[in-house]
């Protein structure tokens, strides 16, 4: 047992006194001939695979443990023949499929089918580098913790960007004032949390809860999570290490955070006990500003940024270069607007999808 739980079985006491319960049905214990297949879809991810296949390379874990099961969404790079090329010095340690539509949930699926009743089976993302015992950890945690746990994970650091517009979306991550405060993001500890960053599940969770809801074109971690605790199972954060690689720049990471925020609601409005305030903070603080704009109070505006502001610049990251904050200070409110756009959007709009009842291998609550 490695560093990062050194403590842990005491923290079991704690788990068993907040659980909810026996779980309805008990999942196998990971015991050390499991294989731990990981599940990893890409997308013309070419420029990105060689640094995280290396970090593949890089863990800790037994190398004859590790199964990669890597989904092709249609990628016209060189993404699919250098994974190819990396599993051919690699007998036997994984396979590369094809996902007939583009769509991740469709792709974790294709995957999901590829595993073994036995198998840990992990996310992985094909622009996030691993740390060496991100997938050691996984593991331990399962041996250790409580069985009503079924998924475990952590949150992602932002890796060294480059670029000014790469770098803002490095700041988003890193500061709080960016993507907000959200339970797994805070500190490194082991506790129950809401949901995490990837995930990781006991063998068998995945294929009796029906995989990913291939209805949900995102957001579709957190729709498996809140079925995972409608279900009677538990989620929990541990001290993985991982760093998400920046791939978009300003306009398309809006873009992507007012989606996100659209299908977020589909989530709300299928689980409406998963609405914490950090989730409609956004929405109401857009509504204040709409409502001062409209009012002759607007100068109210003025100060409240400068409050904003000040705590956008003195929570920066450690060394962040000036550019970067000042661009933060109009790039960080924007992201915010486009995702409180999102989820009113999605509060009021159902998409047909969902309306016609489950679809293919959508899973159902």
């Amino acid at each position: 047992m490695h560093v990062a739980f050194v403590g842990l079985k005491t923290y079991i006491g704690s788990v068993r006194s907040k659980g909810p319960g026996a779980p309805p049905e008990r999942y196998s214990n990971v015991m050390s001939a499991d294989r731990v297949a990981c599940l990893m879809p890409f997308l013309n991810e070419g420029a990105h695979l060689p640094a995280v296949l290396a970090t593949l390379d890089a863990q800790t874990l037994d190398p004859a443990r590790v199964f990669l099961i890597a989904v092709d969404n249609g990628s016209t790079d060189d993404g699919r023949a250098y994974l190819e090329a990396w599993l051919r010095d690699r007998p036997g340690r994984g396979i590369v499929l094809d996902a007939a539509i583009r769509s991740i949930p469709y792709a974790l699926n294709v995957g999901v089918r590829s595993t073994l009743p036995t198998d840990v089976v992990v996310r992985l993302d094909a622009h996030t580098l691993y740390d060496p015992d991100y997938l050691e950890t996984i593991v331990d945690a399962f041996e250790t913790l409580e069985d009503d746990v079924w998924c475990v994970g952590g949150a992602p650091t932002p890796a060294k960007a480059t670029g000014w517009s790469r770098r803002l979306g490095e700041a988003l991550y890193s500061n709080p004032m960016g993507l907000g405060p959200a339970d797994y993001r805070q500190d490194g500890g082991i506790r129950r949390v809401s949901t995490v960053y990837l995930g990781a599940w006991r063998p068998g969770v995945l294929t009796r809860l029906g995989g990913f809801d291939e209805r949900w074109a995102a957001n579709e971690d957190c729709e498996l999570t809140e079925r995972i605790r409608a279900n009677g199972g538990a989620i929990a954060r541990v001290p993985v290490t991982c760093g998400r690689i920046p791939t978009r720049g300003p306009a398309a990471t809006i873009a992507q955070w007012s989606r996100y925020g659209f299908w977020r609601a589909q989530t709300f409005k299928r689980y409406p006990q998963a609405i914490r305030p950090r989730h409609v903070a956004a929405p109401a603080a857009l509504a204040v500003v709409l409502l001062l704009l409209a009012t002759p109070w607007r100068a109210l505006l003025l100060p409240l940024y400068a409050l904003y502001a000040l705590a956008t610049i003195a929570l920066r990251r450690k060394g962040e270069p000036a550019s970067i904050t000042a661009g933060s200070l109009v790039f960080f409110p924007l992201v915010h607007v486009g995702y409180a756009t999102g989820l009113i959007i999605g509060a009021v709009r159902t998409p047909a999808s969902i309306r016609r009842g489950p679809l293919g291998t959508a899973a159902r609550a």
